[in-house]
């Protein structure tokens, strides 16, 4: 059967396969309802905004598993008999409980409504925006078509890697699982379902933000639901729209509206620490860079090598990350982890009802309470557990959010220590096992290039740079804290301020000074660095940086310090969230509690860093800002509308405030989307193979040709992206577009998967033979090897190899098909 790309977009309306896609996400979310009334029970509207996302977990995981045992195919048949499975389990759950959930669902007709709305303005509202840049290259896009490609291909789970034929997809890959599903039930090509992805995850995230927002008002205060509603339009602007502090940063220097260079040197912001043109107004936007303009708000935070060379620090934002258009596991797991958030929630409710365990032997008693009372606890380890297989580092860090969250509502409702511990090794010990064990497949494939922690010795974040990213959330919620403080009185003020205080020096200020003091003992004695080509004292001015804000001179240049100003912040926030909002019973506790872990997530990377592939605080920075992001957001928009109840008197300066912080956050979204749409002046199309038309138009044609004539997984062969080639997205290209398996494609992506550079070491002395030589013996053994049988010659091919040892192919093979100078040989039988 011919793979599903081979469909030409070209013969269908534009329209059509967009509300196709929005019509069967629609019906995922009806079929999943039942399920949702059950699960989210505890919550207001009995997770209506999350049934979506549910509904696509529960039949994704099902789709997958009968793929994985061939119990059914990974086809459109088994896409529609996962369907049927979840919808029948939930049917069956909602008659059990003895309600119905379509008679809720017609008495709560307007949020129905409005949910709906939301889903559908963000749907269609980003589809529109990405058919004014729907190509599929640069970045991760080439690697996320590849996997997408292998899902759609493949006839059984795990799917083969297209970068390294022979070997499996080694990736948390869960996210191309599910979105594969959505493109055999649609039976729309790839080439489409790609953009339609991007936008279904958009919509899906404003809808699950919008949820929560809703049912955390709702809890709060039952009777003035009024305002929920736009809590709820908050939490979607704050979590999926708003951008960071960079756009304000970015506009004023492009029109120089603050010409002192030395302010843009103090603040340090890659491309924009340099003295500012000199452009007026209006003149002066879009800047000249302006097609990667958009791109620095992911880059806000700088650190340096001790030598004093920039050393990058990723930053992400979800607005950003829909921008880019990436379809990476860190935005495929976003509309799970919210819908993660949403069984906290919930168990926060729940746990308050439970009467407490008395010995771990009665474990069942926890259970029964969950099936008849709150989200039953197999959907934890479901749940949960995918979210290591959607993006592995969310997985330890909702669940332990789960956790603290059945442990506050434990406390909140008076239950003994002994009582609530035992609960929470109860529900620790059930979720990670069982998350494990349902996930197994993935686990025994995966290969991770995670080694441990390692100190993060040198390089703090600055405070100006840590308030361009998270300004907005930190003034809000400071100032959510302190008005929240004085309403208690002036005693109450008093002592919240003094556990302040104790955790801005104890969590915030000591930290720093220990590491200091052990560097300083380190250098004393002096201790040697395993592992580490750089010499400790080396690293001198940078850590002492850290302790005193001042300028950091490394080789005669001077840096600015970093200080411990954010750590101290991070503690601040975080103990005054969890002292201040420790009320038994009320929704403040939980919004403490986002606010906490959010701090805590971000004071983390002040000191510690998963050491990886690349050997720095990136990725860390990178995963652990992005969930303090969706935190905090949620945390603001709950608190605006809670500000705004309690100051009744302050309402004019409040509107003032709200407006200004809103349109200030929205001047990201609204400045860079025309950019990255070139400013809505081309043809609007959803095909993402288009692009290759004007670049490449021959090698647009043969993928096509191997779209429509070839089926299985055959193992092709093009230009790999090795070492002495450079980074070009064309490397991998037949692959990617096909999800055929090339002997390499990207190997410093495979080096990244897999931990390990054995394997491409061990092919690349292959390919340079089957690439550079005309050896027809060596190149035929070669062939048979690596089980090839199609080679791909076209313009990358013909311009990284000699031609001499490319016309030994016409030799060895037959040509099947050719377009121009692209040439497709089959290997003789």
């Amino acid at each position: 059967m011919p793979h599903s790309s081979s469909v030409s977009s070209k013969t269908l309306p534009q329209m059509v396969p967009s509300a196709l896609w929005w019509l069967l996400l629609v019906l995922i979310g009806a079929s999943a309802w039942p399920l949702a009334f059950v699960i989210f029970r505890p919550l207001p509207d009995r997770g209506l905004a999350l049934a979506r996302p549910l509904g696509l977990l529960m039949m994704g995981f099902v789709w997958w598993w009968g793929g994985s045992l061939g119990i059914f195919p990974a086809s459109p048949g088994g896409a529609i008999a996962a369907w049927g499975l979840v919808l029948g389990l939930g049917l069956w759950l909602a008659g059990r409980s003895g309600e119905s959930p379509w008679r809720w669902l017609w008495a709560h007709r307007g949020l129905t409504l409005f949910y709906e709305l939301l889903f559908a303005m963000a749907f269609s509202g980003w589809t529109l925006f990405r058919a004014y840049n729907p190509e599929i290259t640069y970045t991760e896009k080439p690697m996320e078509l590849a996997f997408l490609n292998a899902v759609v291909r493949a006839d059984r789970f795990p799917p083969h890697d297209p970068w390294l034929s022979g070997f499996a997809i080694s990736y948390y890959y869960f996210g191309y699982i599910l979105l594969g599903f959505l493109t055999e039930l649609s039976g729309l090509p790839t080439r489409l379902t790609f953009n339609l992805g991007v936008s279904s995850w958009f919509a899906l995230t404003l809808l699950a933000a919008a949820g929560l927002g809703w049912n955390l008002w709702a809890l709060y205060r039952p009777a003035r639901r009024r305002m929920a509603w736009a809590v709820a339009l908050l939490s979607a602007f704050w979590i999926g729209l708003a951008g960071n502090g960079e756009a304000i940063l970015d506009l004023a220097h492009a029109c120089g509206w603050i010409r002192d260079p030395g302010f843009w040197a103090w603040l340090d912001i890659p491309e924009l620490n340099e003295p500012p043109p000199a452009r007026p107004w209006p003149s002066c936007w879009p800047p000249a860079d302006r097609v990667w303009a958009w791109w620095r708000a992911s880059r806000v935070v700088r650190d340096y090598t001790p030598d004093g060379q920039h050393q990058e620090v990723i930053d992400e934002f979800p607005q950003f990350s829909f921008l880019l258009g990436d379809l990476h596991p860190h935005v495929l797991a976003l509309p799970f982890t919210l819908m993660a958030i949403g069984l906290a929630l919930a168990v926060f409710q729940a746990a308050q009802r439970f009467p407490g365990l008395f010995s771990l032997g009665e474990w069942k008693t926890l259970l029964r309470f969950l099936r008849d009372h709150g989200p039953p606890f197999w959907i934890f380890p479901v749940v949960f557990g995918g979210l290591a297989f959607l993006n592995t580092w969310d997985f330890p860090i909702y669940t332990g959010l789960l956790l603290a969250t059945w442990a506050l509502g434990a406390w909140a409702a008076e239950r003994p220590p002994p009582s609530w511990q035992r609960e929470v090794l109860g529900l620790a010990g059930g979720i990670l096992g069982l998350g494990v064990l349902l996930y197994l497949p993935f686990y025994m494939g995966f290969r991770s290039q995670a080694g441990g922690l390692l100190p993060n010795l040198y390089n703090g974040t600055r405070l100006p740079q840590f308030l361009v990213m998270f300004g907005f959330q930190a003034v809000g919620l400071i100032l959510l804290m302190l008005v929240e403080a004085r309403r208690r009185g002036v005693a109450d003020l008093g002592r919240w301020g003094k556990r302040v205080l104790l955790g801005v020096l104890g969590l915030g200020l000591v930290p720093v000074g220990l590491l200091v003091g052990l560097y300083t003992l380190a250098l004393a004695i002096p201790l040697p660095m395993p592992g580490s080509p750089v010499p400790l004292e080396a690293l001198r001015p940078w850590v002492y940086g850290r302790l005193l804000d001042g300028e950091v001179i490394v080789n005669g240049r001077p840096f600015p310090g970093s200080g411990p100003w954010v750590p101290m912040l991070l503690a601040g926030m975080g103990v005054g969230a969890v002292a201040l909002w420790r009320r038994r019973g009320n929704v403040e506790a939980f919004v403490g509690l986002l606010i906490g872990f959010g701090a805590a997530l971000a004071w983390a990377v002040e000191f510690v860093f998963l050491r990886d592939f690349f050997g720095t605080r990136m990725n860390t920075v990178f995963k652990f800002y992005y969930q303090t992001w969706v935190l905090w957001s949620l945390a603001l928009a709950w608190g605006m509308g809670a500000l705004w109840e309690w100051g009744k008197g302050a309402r004019p300066l409040l509107a003032g405030w709200f407006s200004s912080m809103i349109a200030l956050a929205a001047l990201y979204p609204a400045l860079m989307i025309p950019i990255k749409a070139d400013f809505f002046v081309r043809t609007p199309t959803l095909d993402g193979y288009a692009y290759l038309a004007q670049w490449a138009p021959d090698d647009l044609a043969a993928i096509d040709w191997l779209n429509q004539h070839v089926s299985g997984a055959p193992v092709i062969l093009e230009a790999p992206g090795w070492r002495g080639i450079s980074f070009q997205p064309e490397f991998g290209r037949f692959a990617a577009h096909t999800g055929l398996p090339t002997v390499l494609g990207w190997a410093g992506h495979e080096h990244q998967w897999r931990g390990s550079y054995a394997e491409i070491a061990r092919r690349e002395p292959d390919l340079q033979v089957l690439w550079e030589s005309p050896d027809l013996e060596a190149t035929r053994m070669l062939l048979e090897k690596y089980n090839i049988v199609y080679v791909i010659i076209g313009h990358t091919e013909r311009r990284e190899f000699p031609p001499q040892a490319l016309q030994k192919f016409e030799q060895l093979m037959d040509p099947v098909f050719q377009s121009g100078e692209t040439v497709i040989y089959r290997r003789r039988e």
